[in-house]
């Protein structure tokens, strides 16, 4: 009898942490104010449509693979309810969805996350399984949250599919629950290499900027102490940081970007 409740307990948790539910938004219902996103394939074409997410607050990492689409040229008009396409984001280099009213913008980057990888309470084949998903996938559909001469990307860590005995179901939900808190806040300049992104970066990424460089050094920015973050710090002490830093769906280190980042795209071409 334990066995059944385990497994099913399994069975549950795998389903709410990783897969998506195939009936949502399968069949979408036109809105007469229908606001469309898009895509961008493989060979650069853009392609108007409704876009939708197939991730949700619990499970946000979806996006990153999935998403559903319809291209506007595809649409019945005579229907009221439209047969939205899953694709897999493996086959796209964008996209823009509508979630809600609010526009949500994915972008492809290569980067290999070797901090969700390799940090893991422990064993079982629940730890194996996410150390070797988060280190063998080095493309991902990041969500974009700085655009410019400076992007900014916030990209979650991909949990486990599976775990077998208690302890690693419980291990399982723990770490999930700091994947979906604790994304990874992602930066690239121009066409440079995608990096995580450190508040000791910033004032050497916005160099070529007098005015944000100033602004930066006078504590102009509400979301930066140069105080607090130029303070040195042993190589413990700079991890502990960087970790406090990202907690919180891309916590200081997102609202620093997106503050200083913001003001140099607009301002510094």
């Amino acid at each position: 009898m334990k066995k059944l409740v385990l497994g099913l307990t399994l069975t549950a948790l795998s389903f709410s942490v990783f897969a998506q539910d195939d009936k949502q938004d399968e069949e979408y219902e036109l809105r007469g104010n229908e606001k469309y996103g898009y895509i961008i394939t493989e060979k650069g074409d853009k392609i108007e449509g409704i876009v939708k997410l197939m991730g949700n607050e619990e499970t946000p990492w979806v996006n990153q693979k999935k998403v559903k689409f319809i291209a506007k040229s595809d649409i019945d008009a005579s229907k009221n309810r439209q047969r939205l396409k899953k694709m897999d984001t493996d086959d796209l280099k964008e996209y823009v969805a509508i979630d809600g009213d609010k526009e949500r913008h994915f972008r492809l980057v290569k980067w290999n996350n070797t901090r969700e990888g390799l940090m893991s309470e422990g064993g079982g084949l629940g730890g194996t399984l996410k150390k070797a998903k988060n280190l063998s996938t080095t493309r991902h559909m990041a969500e974009v949250m700085v655009d410019g001469k400076i992007s900014v990307f916030r990209l979650y860590g991909y949990p486990a599919t599976v775990a077998v005995g208690k302890g690693d179901v419980e291990q399982m939900e723990r770490e999930t629950k700091e994947l979906r808190e604790n994304p990874t806040v992602l930066v690239q300049k121009e066409d440079g290499k995608v990096e995580a992104f450190q508040a000791d970066d910033i004032k050497d990424l916005v160099k070529d900027c007098d005015m944000v460089k100033e602004k930066l050094e006078a504590g102009k920015y509400a979301s930066y102490d140069p105080a607090k973050q130029e303070k040195k710090r042993s190589g413990m002490g700079k991890l502990i940081k960087n970790e406090v830093d990202r907690a919180g769906m891309g916590g200081t280190l997102l609202t620093m970007a997106q503050e200083v980042f913001g003001d140099y795209n607009a301002n510094c071409k």
